[in-house]
Formats: structure tokens, C-alpha cells, sequence
């Protein structure tokens, strides 16, 4: 609710500005109910707070996670195992590793 209150558009004063009436995610017991402005909109900026959502609802996403981090992401290929972000992190840590055991043994 909170997120709603925060970043949604459409909510004022406790209710929905577009279809005036309170907001389906006011209450807790209307779990079935689905606002398509919020699901499209404003609940993908959030993508942990997205994945519990859509969990709890019975959906789960077909995207892949990043064994990093844990966010999904879009897959460029069928190996892809982590994001862009973590994986240009991942790999500058792998080369580090690699030069220095490269030096160790040079230096033998």
C-alpha cells in the first residue's frame, strides 16, 4: 500500500481518481482484485516487490533471475546466468583472480 500511496498516479485522498471508489489494494481482503494501471505502470519499478506480488497471486514470472542479485532480467542467450550489471562485476572479479594467481606463478 505503501508503494501505491508513493508512486501511483491515479491514487488521491484514498481512493482511485479514476474509477472513484477506494483503492483495490486498500484492503487486504480483496486479494483477488487487480488494478492494471498499478501492475503495468508503477509495480515493475519495484522488481523484488513485483515478484512477491505476482507470487502471491498465483503468477509467477517466466523470466530468469540472476544467480547474482536475484532480479530477473532478459536473456540474450540460453547460457546467460546473470544480469548486465552483475555480470561485468562477476568478470572484472574472475580476471583480478586470474592475474593474480598468473603472477604468483611467474614469479615461481
Amino acid at each position: 500500500m505503501r508503494l501505491v500511496e508513493r508512486a501511483c498516479a491515479n491514487y488521491g485522498e484514498g481512493h482511485c481518481l479514476i474509477i472513484d471508489r477506494p483503492c483495490v489494494y486498500q484492503n487486504d481482503t480483496t486479494n483477488l482484485r487487480r488494478c492494471s494501471y498499478f501492475e503495468e505502470a508503477v509495480l515493475p519499478g519495484n522488481p523484488t516487490l513485483e515478484a512477491k506480488y505476482h507470487a502471491s497471486r498465483g503468477k509467477t514470472d517466466n523470466k530468469p533471475r540472476c544467480e547474482h542479485c536475484g532480479d530477473p532480467f532478459e536473456r540474450k542467450s540460453n547460457r546467460q546466468k546473470f544480469c548486465v550489471e552483475c555480470a561485468s562485476e562477476i568478470r572484472k572479479q574472475k580476471q583480478r583472480k586470474y592475474n593474480r594467481e598468473y603472477r604468483i606463478k611467474r614469479a615461481l
